[in-house]
């Protein structure tokens, strides 16, 4: 599964979980407005004799106010989406141990810059392969691995994760602003 593939998933299985929140949000923000209108409706008429300037100086902080309780609103949903993405994001990187997968940790291999590794992390499945590419080195295996693997030589002095955790949390920043952009589209 690719970068395409992981953020169709993603937009898949997430879309109710936005819808919910999106409108969870929307609701508050909506709240919020009418407060807001309401106590700018209550100035109005309290003051309709005074000049247009007063209420505009009266009516400012108001929708300022109640423009930042929106933006706060908003900020907090995108954050909980992005939790939310990301745990699902998570969830999903055992599908890339699918057809295919001893290509990729081959891949993942090859990455590795050429060193005498003494210490090899994988996911318990992968522990065959790992011995073939690592026939020296101790193999640890680690059920919180999806895919993948981490290295260690020189008594840990040196060590590299190229795990499928490690590189989505790499790529998380880079992926979540499209999630983010495609929601807004969708809404």
């Amino acid at each position: 599964m690719g970068y395409k593939e992981l953020i169709e998933a993603l937009r898949k299985e997430g879309e109710q979980k936005v819808q919910a929140i999106w409108q969870e949000a929307e609701a508050e923000a909506g709240k919020i407005r009418a407060n807001a209108d309401e106590r700018i409706k209550k100035i109005q008429e309290e003051y309709s004799l005074m000049q247009t300037s007063t209420i505009k100086d009266q009516i400012e902080p108001i929708l300022s106010e109640a423009k930042q309780k929106a933006d706060a609103v908003r900020l907090a949903a995108e954050k909980d989406m992005s939790v939310r993405f990301y745990r699902l994001a998570l969830s999903v990187l055992s599908d890339l141990r699918d057809e295919g997968y001893s290509d990729v940790f081959h891949s993942l291999v090859k990455e590795l810059p050429s060193y005498k590794w003494e210490i090899v992390k994988v996911n318990p499945e992968d522990e065959r392969i790992a011995r073939e590419y690592f026939p020296d080195a101790e193999i640890i295996t680690d059920s919180s691995i999806t895919g993948g693997l981490e290295v260690q030589a020189k008594a840990g002095k040196i060590r590299i994760s190229n795990t499928f955790e490690k590189r989505l949390e790499r790529a998380w920043m880079e992926i979540l602003p499209e999630l983010i952009r495609d929601i807004y589209g969708n809404l």
